[in-house]
C-alpha cells in the first residue's frame, strides 16, 4: 500500500470544525454555571461534585454559563418540534408528557432541556430544545403515546433537528 502514496503524504487528518467546537479540550479547573448551578469537570457537565475524584481545596473554581444556558440567553436551539392536530382535551396531556420527559432528561444530563412550549395556533404546539437528539426522542415518544405520525428534517447549516408530529384521532 505504501507504494501508492507519496513519501511526503501526511497521515494526520484535521478534525472537522464542528467536532472541535462541540468537543473542545477539557478544562483543568471546575466551572460552575451561574444560572443553573451545573458543574463542568472531566469534559462534561454534571449536576453535582459528589463523584469528583481527588477534589482538593486548592482546585480553581470559575463561574460562567453552561452551553445550555448560553443557548437559551442567545435565543438559540438545536431541536424544534411542531405538534399538530391537538384537540383541547389532549392539550394538557401533551404538555404534561413534554414536561415529564424534560424533567427526566434533565436529571440524566443538565444540558438536556426543553426551552419553551408555545401554542402557535389552535391545535398546534411548538417545542424548542437545547439538544437535537432530545428533540428526536421526545417527538418519537409523543408519536407513540398519541398514535401519530412523525417526520424529521435536519439542517446541517443551522445544526438543528426539526420534527413534525401529527397526532392521530
Amino acid at each position: 500500500m505504501s507504494n501508492f502514496l507519496p513519501k511526503d503524504f501526511s497521515w494526520h487528518f484535521p478534525k472537522p470544525k464542528k467536532e472541535e467546537q462541540e468537543f473542545a479540550k477539557g478544562k483543568k479547573d471546575i466551572l460552575v454555571c451561574r444560572e443553573c448551578n451545573a458543574f463542568y469537570w472531566h469534559k462534561s457537565w454534571r449536576h453535582h461534585l459528589n463523584d469528583y475524584p481527588e477534589l482538593k481545596e486548592n482546585k480553581n473554581i470559575n463561574f460562567g454559563l453552561c452551553p445550555a444556558c448560553r443557548m437559551i440567553k442567545q435565543g438559540k436551539y438545536e431541536g424544534e418540534i411542531l405538534i399538530e392536530n391537538i384537540d383541547s382535551e389532549r392539550e394538557e396531556q401533551v404538555e404534561s408528557l413534554i414536561n415529564n420527559f424534560s424533567e427526566t432528561a434533565f436529571q440524566k444530563d443538565p444540558m438536556d432541556r426543553v426551552i419553551s412550549i408555545d401554542k402557535i395556533a389552535k391545535g398546534i404546539l411548538r417545542v424548542l430544545t437545547t439538544e437535537n437528539q432530545m428533540a428526536k426522542q421526545l417527538a418519537k415518544k409523543i408519536k407513540k403515546t398519541f398514535k401519530g405520525k412523525v417526520n424529521f428534517t435536519f439542517s446541517q447549516r443551522e445544526s438543528t433537528l426539526r420534527a413534525r408530529v401529527i397526532l392521530g384521532p
